[in-house]
């Protein structure tokens, strides 16, 4: 069994860990990095956050739901509404039974993701991204998180495994 989780990337001026959308969220926190004011939280497993937290951060928000190591859904939102969505590996995707119209069109989804990457002050690779963006899972969709946020244009480094949220 792979891993089923979600990685969450979004700009705040405290940990993720301490938003009230992160506690609330039924999940654990796993792992965690910066890139300046922007982070990435691994969580296991996890509702859907999405939305609360652009709210509560103001600022955009990308989600990927992995599941089983084999694909990703991902979801990006921000507050000036620039928003989009895809499977990543959406050739597994579409063996889970993930519909096509929330798999997406790779092109599309790739003409959003630079946008929303603009929008939050990033400086996307739109050939990467593509390159991302139709690729399957060889052999860990979490690999291909990773390689998206890169395309987008984040760069973190490093990391600490985090603890099980303080009851």
């Amino acid at each position: 069994m792979g891993l089923s989780g979600s990685f969450i990337v979004a700009r705040a001026d405290r940990p993720l860990t301490g938003l009230g959308a992160m506690r609330g969220s039924g999940g654990e926190p796993q792992w965690w990095a910066r890139d300046g004011e922007w982070q990435i939280l691994h969580v296991c497993p996890t509702t859907d956050p999405e939305g609360t937290i652009v709210s509560e951060t103001g600022a955009p928000v990308l989600v990927c739901h992995v599941v089983d190591s084999d694909f990703a859904g991902v979801q990006a939102a921000s507050p000036e509404g620039a928003s989009w969505r895809c499977a990543l590996s959406p050739g597994m995707a579409r063996d889970y039974g993930v519909p096509e119209e929330w798999i997406g069109d790779a092109a599309e989804a790739g003409e959003r993701a630079v946008a929303w990457a603009r929008e939050a002050g990033l400086r996307p690779d739109p050939v990467a991204l593509k390159a991302v963006l139709v690729a399957e899972c060889d052999p860990l969709a979490e690999d291909l998180v990773f390689a998206l946020v890169h395309a987008l244009g984040f760069r973190f480094r490093g990391g600490a495994e985090l603890e099980p949220w303080a009851v």
